[in-house]
């Protein structure tokens, strides 16, 4: 089928119309195509994926954008006609004054033969010209291996490609070369059939593991190994020196073109299509789009090399690829080790994907590294893959498979853009023509993001200082894919002013010869070399006038007699000298050998006259024989219109509204999760009634009751979370769609679309009473008819049997005393009281207690002036007691109120020294001050944790300050605190802006460190006597506000409830002056502003521009901003809180605000963990005790997930080898939650063995010294301790 349309050209007076017929094959889209069958104009750029939040004109990288104009189209009726605005004119983006970008072609496949000779060479000078007419900068050409080097080892032929260079030469173009080590045939585009060099292919024959291998043994012969780099298994030369050796010959046999400048690039192919990818999604082998593809390490020299690196972790039974992986063509969520809460994120998951992922770098540094000196001098580049699909989920699944380990929390591009960085190679990336709302249209199942790839790749590449070059990864001939790709190559606003280095166009072939599709491909060259083109719009005109046709006819005529046909190809090319003054029309250098005369008008007017109209559209019949056929195009072009607003509606509640809806998902689909978020019950036969309906159904319904109570239909609604603890299992894994995903969260279906596979995978939930369960009560549940009315019966809940922690590791459980133990006169309240209390613990095994050291009261009215009597009497009553004295924070800056908390420990046998918890200063510039500090305590490791004043937060039961001269000079200077936006000041701590401010009576806050070292010097004389018997055991210094290392975004005086994303607090002048230097420093002073558009304390992210979907979060400006804004905090200290809600968002605001940079392609505890090793400090977590389910049933519109937090911190901690301790918190007294903390504590099968380093109760209270809760607390602490228990019985405790 094709479409016909005319363009109108303006000329001259002087000049003729110009009037060409554009035939559009229906095999290849175009813009013209596009919007007569899409009904869509998508301008510069508009994406419904998570790159944007709405339909619009895409505008820089995180900025709002406009509403779509096809939101607005209309339907005009004229003379009882229904008409279609087909086409709305969107401006598109003017690239003038825009960086130079070279392009560059790939020439076919087939231009060399097997026996190295140019192909047809009068045909291809034919064709490089006309690239060259078209201001082509350059070709790119293939060297094949299996041509070159085809019959022996060493033995070059060149003579082919030489006579093809002479041809580039003298055309005065340049070429990229690529080192092509791999096969040609069996992929997409694949034309021809180019095997490996033949002396390879007879080693093959007898050693088949030289190449890659799947767990089905299938051999793929389309690359070798990156076994072999180091194995002589190639006539005695490993395979990295086959690639030298290849290398230097072909640098010695074009030694000229080299020297000329002729060769501008050269491309390494480093895997299968030239790709550094492991060849995980062959077709030859079944695979077909968009299955996740398969692990492909099988060969013998890859599973060496897996079984020493397990023998190095320490795990022998490692050394085996997954079992549960799926085949090529399987979807992640049908597979145990790629769904949500899956073996990829397990212990041993971790440990493959780390080793699967390491050998793609390896081997790309090991054969950079030899190229290097083979082409001394000359630009390198490499080539990755862009695999979109399955991006939208957890495991990112295709991208594992292929050796990208880019899951959630991780930037698997990163690493590999060190790696290049390390060499001078620029990287090279496909799909940069691709759209995120195309690929959903087409497959909306994979849950592809090429827009979120292609920007997560720009940012890994040009954060790391390397070179970004792209290429397209399907053919591309239309308009809007190449506005596509001019978007990405020169994005808009780039502060830096950054763009590609390169483009290549894949590739040459004879639909790119077709003139339309090379007037366009023209057009695009011209614009990425900042010409200004003209815009021609194909409704300028009155295209219905004969005498319109006739001027068309005679201008054709006139003009082939001038024209010089090139029959070969089928194409025209015009003399030189004529219509030079029709030049600046770009599409006029080739036409074709004909002119098509049926012109389709793009619009009607009203008052036409229908027989001109008749005459025009029809080839011999009548407007009365046409008009059934009109009326047949106008009905097809207004479903499809309502089609793609259907589809976009859809798209958009299910990323933007958080509806689960299916793919072909109808109106019925949306009603019913409607009602279903109000609170209703949709049976699957449309049956609807309210959740909490009791007794008979709604009207219309017989004799049919419900049976359950609305207590169970409304846990129906909420499906539950994970109840495993730190395990592989941790994470919410009730269906893959509620998993993290990048860039999209789809919340959990229904009960009732769930299918009974899907409902059999369930995984345990709470049941009342806080009694465990083995499963959901719907998993067990029937469905049951009853006079055509389904009835739901809820199976009893059994009970769980508890994991068994007897022999477990000791893990020291401490209890922190209440905050008022001591008054503000320092004096010890309610001694007898205590005293008892502390009986209480010790008679339950409790390792220790911790108790709140205040500066606020010890210093209080003056510096140097303390007063330590209520402690001192304290710790007399502690040490009467045999308990050991731990000193939790210190505050090591005048910048937060020092919360100085004493934890109490018990001497135990296990122990073999005292705790040494080391948690220190934000800069290199403080580190003098702090070894003073641990000057102070010798014997013991200062813990610099989080200072603060306790009032107005959670838990808060009084007020202590900070101290009165503290508060003296804040009234004065109030911007010594952390501000927010509207200059609110939050006097819970100081803010970390005045470390080098002369604020603090005349010092800075470094030169105020001495003041603590003061403070604590006179602790440590103060209380000699419990340091010499070993009584206090650590000493831990506050670093923010309740001890947490964070900013104080969600104080509740300020409004905060949970759960709101909070505010960015770095307002004060200190702040904002150093917020200047660094954007000055970066280059931007227009950046030294924070976010306008980020919300109050209690907005939701999908409500604030910054951190939506697409928002400016992930900008320029919002990269800058979370960069310098976590930076302060990872230098400032160590202690971490744990930020839940919004976890399972893309931006994870409420973290962001809070200073923890761990949007979800990138981890925001990696650098944490990293400044703890470097001083040896422990990480101390809390919310270890919160379940998922839990919030998913009280705050469902949270997204929270405090499982997958706590297991995201722990491996963040492990994996560098630092010590974790926890505590709780909320407040916790059932068994259920202590079960969840002993899950968390003593992980089920950890494969090292790790656990909690010590565990702290938050905190001792009236309601934990009741009966039933000290059981349950008693019975906790064994469990902890590794003792044997059994279950307490009422009257087996006599209380104290």
């Amino acid at each position: 089928m094709a479409f016909n349309a005319c363009v109108a050209l303006p000329l001259t007076d002087s000049q003729l119309f110009l009037v060409s017929s554009m035939r559009v094959c229906s095999g290849f889209r175009s813009s013209v195509a596009c919007n007569l069958r899409f009904r869509r104009v998508k301008g510069d750029a508009v994406s419904i994926g998570s790159r944007f939040r709405n339909f619009g004109v895409a505008r820089a990288k995180g900025q709002k954008i406009e509403d779509h104009s096809l939101l607005d189209d209309s339907m005009d009726n004229t003379d009882d006609e229904q008409v279609g605005d087909v086409r709305p004119k969107v401006p598109e983006r003017d690239f003038t004054g825009t960086a130079y970008v070279p392009v560059y072609v790939m020439l076919p496949l087939s231009v060399i033969d097997m026996n190295c000779e140019l192909v047809d060479p009068e045909d291809l000078l034919n064709q490089l010209s006309i690239l060259k007419s078209a201001n082509v900068d350059g070709v790119m050409i293939d060297c094949w291996w299996g041509i070159v080097e085809a019959h022996a080892p060493q033995v070059y032929k060149w003579s082919g490609y030489r006579r093809l260079f002479q041809m580039v030469r003298d055309l005065k173009l340049k070429l990229q070369v690529v080192m092509s080590f791999h096969e040609c045939g069996g992929n997409v585009g694949d034309d021809v059939h180019i095997p490996l060099p033949q002396w390879v292919t007879e080693i093959g024959e007898t050693n088949p593991d030289i190449y890659f291998t799947d767990r089905e043994e299938r051999r793929n012969t389309e690359c070798l190994t990156w076994g072999i780099d180091k194995e002589r298994v190639l006539k005695r030369r490993t395979a990295v020196e086959v690639y030298f050796d290849y290398m230097r010959s072909f640098r010695v046999e074009f030694d000229e073109f080299f020297q000329d400048g002729i060769i501008s690039e050269i491309e390494i192919g480093l895997g299968p299509c030239g790709e550094l990818r492991y060849p995980s999604y062959p077709a030859k082998h079944g695979w077909t789009y968009p299955g996740i593809g398969e692990f492909q390490c099988y060969d013998k020299y890859l599973m060496n090399s897996l079984s020493k690196a397990a023998e190095v972790r320490g795990h022998l039974f490692w050394g085996r690829g997954p079992e549960n992986a799926g085949s090529y063509n399987s979807a992640p969520h049908e597979i145990g080790f790629f769904r949500d809460g899956g073996d990829y994120d397990s212990y041993y998951g971790r440990f493959f994907l780390n080793w699967y992922s390491q050998v793609l770098i390896d081997h790309g540094d090991r054969v950079l590294a030899l190229a290097n000196l083979a082409f001394e001098g000359t630009g390198i580049s490499v080539k990755l893959s862009g695999i979109h699909w399955w991006y939208k989920t957890a495991s990112h699944a295709a991208e594992l498979t292929a050796g990208f380990y880019n899951s959630s929390n991780r930037d698997g591009y990163a690493t590999i853009a060190a790696m290049l960085r390390k060499h001078g190679v620029a990287l090279n990336f496909t799909c940069f023509e691709m759209r995120t709302v195309d690929q959903y249209e087409g497959f909306p199942e994979a849950l592809a993001d090429p827009e979120g790839l292609v920007w997560q790749v720009l940012n890994a590449a040009w954060d790391a200082c390397i070179p970004l070059a792209s290429e397209n990864a399907l053919p591309c001939y239309d308009r809007e894919g190449y506005n596509k790709i001019l978007e990405n190559a020169k994005p808009l606003h780039n502060p830096d002013g950054r763009h590609l280095s390169v483009f290549t166009y894949l590739r040459l072939g004879p639909v790119l010869m077709e003139r339309h599709n090379f007037q366009e491909f023209e057009r695009f060259v011209k614009r990425m070399h900042v010409y200004k083109c003209t815009f021609y719009q194909t409704d300028d005109f009155d295209s219905s006038s004969i005498q319109f046709q006739e001027k068309q006819f005679q201008i054709q005529m006139q003009y082939e007699q001038k024209l010089h046909y090139s029959r070969g190809d089928g194409w025209v090319k015009l003399r030189l000298g004529v219509l030079s003054h029709l030049d600046r029309l770009y599409f006029l250098r080739v036409c074709p050998m004909s002119i098509t005369y049926n012109v389709v008008k793009a619009a009607r007017r009203k008052g036409e006259d229908k027989a001109k109209r008749a005459a025009l559209e029809g080839n011999q019949g009548g407007a009365r024989r046409s008009k059934p056929l009109k009326e047949k195009e106008r009905t097809k072009l207004r479903e499809r219109h309502r089609r793609a607003i259907t589809a976009r509606i859809l798209a958009g509640l299910r990323r933007h509204g958080n509806y689960n809806l299916r793919a072909r998902a109808d109106i019925n689909d949306v009603i019913a999760a409607l009602a279903r978020e109000a609170g209703w019950v949709v049976l699957p036969d449309g049956t609807t009634f309210p959740s909490r309906f009791q007794g008979s159904r709604p009207a219309g319904g017989t004799s049919a009751a419900i049976t359950s109570s609305s207590s169970h239909l409304v846990s129906q609604l909420t499906p539950p979370g994970s109840l495993r603890g730190v395990s592989p299992g941790h994470r919410t894994s009730v269906d893959y769609n509620s998993c993290r995903m990048k860039g999209v969260f789809i919340p959990n279906p229904s009960p009732y679309d769930l299918s009974a596979s899907t409902q059999s995978q369930t995984p345990g939930m709470v049941g009342e009473g806080r009694e465990q369960t083995e499963s959901d009560p719907r998993d067990g549940g029937s469905m049951n008819t009853i006079n055509d009315k389904q009835i739901v019966d809820i199976p009893p809940i059994p009970k769980l049997p508890e994991q068994d922690f007897a022999g477990s590791p000791f893990i020291p459980v401490y209890v922190m005393l209440p905050l008022g133990a001591i008054n503000m006169k320092c004096e010890l309240v309610d001694l007898d009281g205590q005293l008892k209390q502390l009986k209480v613990l010790k008679s339950a095994n409790v390792d220790g207690v911790m108790v709140d050291c205040w500066w606020g009261i010890v210093e209080a009215h003056a510096p140097q002036e303390y007063n330590w009597n209520g402690y001192k009497r304290l710790f007399e009553m502690v040490h009467e007691l045999k308990l050991k004295l731990q000193q939790p924070p210190f505050s090591g800056t005048p910048l937060h109120r020092l919360f100085m908390i004493i934890s109490i420990h018990v001497d135990v046998g296990g122990m073999e020294e005292d705790l040494k918890l080391l948690k220190l200063s934000r800069s290199s510039a403080l580190m003098k001050g702090l070894s003073s500090r641990c000057h102070a305590f010798q014997g013991l490791t200062v813990c610099e944790g989080r200072g603060s004043i306790h009032l107005g937060n959670v838990g808060d039961d009084v007020c202590i300050p900070l101290p009165n001269w503290v508060a003296e000079i804040g009234r004065s200077n109030p911007d010594i605190f952390f501000t927010d936006r509207e200059g609110r000041r939050n006097p819970e701590c100081l803010s970390w802006g005045i470390d080098k401010e002369l604020v603090l009576r005349g010092r800075t806050a470094i030169e105020l460190m001495y003041v603590y070292f003061d403070y604590m010097r006179s602790f440590r004389a103060e209380f000699d006597e419990f340091f010499e018997d070993g009584i206090i055991s650590m000493v831990e210094v506050g670093l923010g506000p309740c001890r947490e290392l964070r900013y104080p975004s969600c104080p509740v005086k300020h409004g905060w409830r949970y759960p709101g994303i909070g505010e960015f607090v770095c307002y004060d002048k200190y702040f904002l002056k150093s917020l200047k230097k660094t954007a000055e420093a970066r280059g931007h002073p227009f950046w030294a502003r924070g976010p306008d558009n980020a919300g109050s304390y209690n907005s939701q992210p999908h409500e604030t521009g910054f951190f939506c979907d697409g928002g400016e979060y992930d900008g320029y400006y919002g990269r800058f901003f979370l960069n310098w804004y976590a930076r302060i905090l990872v230098d400032h200290g160590d202690w971490l809180l744990g930020i839940h809600w919004w976890y399972k968002t893309s931006s994870h605001a409420a973290e962001l605000t809070a200073g923890l940079y761990n949007p979800c392609n990138h981890d925001g505890y990696a650098a944490i963990v990293a400044m703890l090793k470097k001083h040896r400090a422990v990480l101390n977590f809390s919310c270890s005790e919160l379940w998922t389910v839990d919030q998913q049933v009280d705050f469902a519109e949270a997204h929270a997930d405090p499982e997958g937090l706590v297991w995201h911190v722990l491996n963040a901690a492990w994996d560098v080898g630092i010590p974790v301790a926890g505590e709780n918190a909320l407040p916790c007294y059932d068994r259920v939650t202590y079960n969840k903390i002993l899950d968390n504590a003593k992980p089920l099968s950890d494969p090292d063995g790790r656990h909690f380093l010590s565990f702290t109760y938050l905190r001792l209270s009236p309601l934990l010294m009741e009966r039933q809760t000290y059981m349950e607390f008693e019975r906790f602490v064994k469990r902890m301790h590794g003792d044997a228990v059994l279950d307490l019985q009422g009257n087996s405790i006599e209380m104290v």
